[in-house]
């Protein structure tokens, strides 16, 4: 019997037909976390989202949602229904949409996720923010007091007809020193305080960005990627690290990088927390600021166990569960840290974002001052106003 090419309005009415309501289950009801760290939607009678099958026709026939919307009567070759039937049976069975599409949107851009990879939650994006405005934040307030250190110079130099700095440039067009010392100083200065904080291209002279167990690599990825787009930041060195223990991984990290055109200011390291930085001297970081972003493996014994079935059989038990309450990780990143300060003879300041389940907010602070007594400790909540960002300073 010869095959009969069916329309996306007929695929979606065979596996949508009396569809009955999805039960959207959190899976992590002790850890207060919302239903995208739990896990997926779980369905009953056999029928799929329509959302999902939207999202998996798009996908197949490589268009947009809004192109399966408004054109039903889009006709469907074999091949192509047949693939929408394997995935709708992969998503039946409870399989993460984005581990059957390879693919996961966070922070606005595209990641490549597999089994390998825990896949990017929104809740993560939360440390995105607050990591790119502690950047911005201190690589501004550093240009700003360059700025002023090089107008000083410059008022009182006396060599004639030296082009100034390209930067310079940028404020005064091909001004020579002459023509500057020629200007009175305080308008001078006035000038580059007004136009500091205009001035749109920032340099990475003291700021080391690590990324301590990326998975996908989305969190230092995200931040670099909008940096460029909303600062244009000048990467003079790659100052940026993504560090994991899986190999399979960094692959992953790797390739999203490329993806998102940021692979040549990443370096992506194997090994246990920092200790690629810690034992290779090629990457030893020697800069005054370092900020550590972390979100490492976080739920206890008792929160994984409570987590939906589809959680623990398809995402990765090792970037979810963690020992003592949830928080070995984090005692042993807490460990290598303090060691690496000690062992060093740069003054370093240290700045630690960690992305935390809600009940750890008050074990938390005993344990970071144990390791960082004069460590200053904050706490952010989340859209669903549940704690989940800790900020550590350690100066």
């Amino acid at each position: 019997m010869a095959f009969v090419n069916s329309t996306i309005e007929s695929v979606k009415s065979k596996y949508l037909h009396h569809t009955p309501p999805v039960l959207r289950t959190p899976a992590c009801r002790q850890a207060g976390l919302p239903p995208q760290r739990g896990g997926e939607d779980v369905f009953e009678g056999g029928f799929i989202n329509p959302l999902d099958l939207d999202l998996l026709i798009a996908h197949v026939i490589k268009k947009e949602r809004e192109f399966i919307l408004i054109h039903p009567e889009y006709i469907l070759n074999k091949n192509q229904e047949l693939r929408i039937k394997n995935y709708v049976q992969r998503r039946l069975k409870n399989e993460p949409l984005a581990y059957i599409l390879g693919e996961k949107e966070f922070y606005g851009l595209n990641f490549k996720v597999n089994r390998h990879t825990l896949i990017p939650r929104p809740e993560t994006e939360l440390m995105v923010e607050i990591a790119m405005e502690f950047i911005k934040t201190n690589e501004h307030e550093g240009m700003g007091a360059k700025e002023h250190e090089n107008i000083k110079t410059l008022s009182v130099c006396v060599i004639p007809e030296v082009s100034i700095s390209e930067k310079a440039k940028r404020f005064h067009g091909n001004t020579t020193i002459r023509d500057l010392k020629e200007e009175n100083r305080s308008r001078i200065s006035d000038f580059l305080t007004a136009h500091s904080s205009q001035e749109k291209s920032t340099s990475w002279d003291d700021t080391a960005v690590v990324d301590v167990g990326t998975g996908s690599g989305n969190i230092v990825i995200s931040i670099l990627k909008n940096l460029i787009i909303d600062s244009k930041f000048e990467i003079r060195n790659s100052k940026f690290f993504g560090l994991d223990f899986s190999e399979n991984a960094l692959k992953i990290a790797k390739q999203n990088a490329k993806l998102n055109k940021v692979n040549k200011n990443i370096k992506f390291l194997h090994g246990n927390l920092l200790s690629p930085l810690n034992h290779n001297s090629r990457f030893k970081i020697h800069n005054s600021k370092i900020l550590i972003l972390a979100n490492l493996p976080y739920l206890s014994k008792d929160i994984y166990a409570a987590c939906a079935l589809n959680v623990k059989k398809y995402e990765p038990k090792s970037a979810l569960y963690s020992a003592n309450d949830g928080l070995a990780h984090y005692e042993k990143l807490f460990f290598q840290i303090k060691k690496i300060l000690q062992n060093t003879k740069y003054k370093i300041q240290n700045t630690i974002l960690m992305e935390i389940s809600p009940e750890q907010k008050k074990p938390l602070p005993p344990l970071i001052k144990k390791y960082f007594p004069q460590a200053k400790i904050e706490f952010k909540k989340d859209l669903a106003e549940k704690w989940r960002v800790c900020k550590i300073e350690i100066k």
